[in-house]
This record gives structure tokens, sequence and C-alpha cells, in this order.
């Protein structure tokens, strides 16, 4: 997780800075540090809530469940007594 998050912090950085600079270039508008700083960490942020969220995905999907352990199991291991 900590790889993806300053891969995208880099990648955030360089592409919030171009589309700043492309703003200025064909708009004349400046865009403050401040607001770039914002974006980045934004950005950020928001992409590390999304690899944790996949992250725990790919880890439930790796348990195995517990049945065949009570009467009622509806799943195929049920142990037929």
């Amino acid at each position: 997780m900590k790889h993806a998050v300053w891969i995208t912090l880099l990648i955030a950085a360089i592409v919030v800075n171009i589309a700043a600079e492309l703003v200025f270039y064909f708009g004349d508008v400046y865009i403050a540090m401040f607001y770039r700083i914002v974006l980045i960490t934004g950005i950020t942020i928001i992409s590390a809530v999304f690899v944790g969220a996949i992250l725990l995905v790919g880890v439930l999907e790796g348990e195995k469940p517990l049945s065949g352990n009570v009467r009622d199991t509806l799943g195929a291991d049920k142990k037929t007594d």
C-alpha cells in the first residue's frame, strides 16, 4: 500500500503542476501553490482510501468460510450424518 500511495503522490504532483502551467499559459489564470498542494493532498488521500479498500476486499476473498460445523449450513461441503 505504501508504494501505491507514494506513486500516486508523485503522479498527482506532476499532473497538477502541468495542468496549472497549461491553465496559466492558455488562460492567463495563475493557480496559487496553496491550491496545488490541496489538490495533490486530496488526490493522494482519496487514492489511499481506495487502495486500502481494494486490499481489504482481497483479504476477504482469501478467507475460508466456517461452513460444515453447524446443522443448518447450506454450503456444498456440508457433512452428511
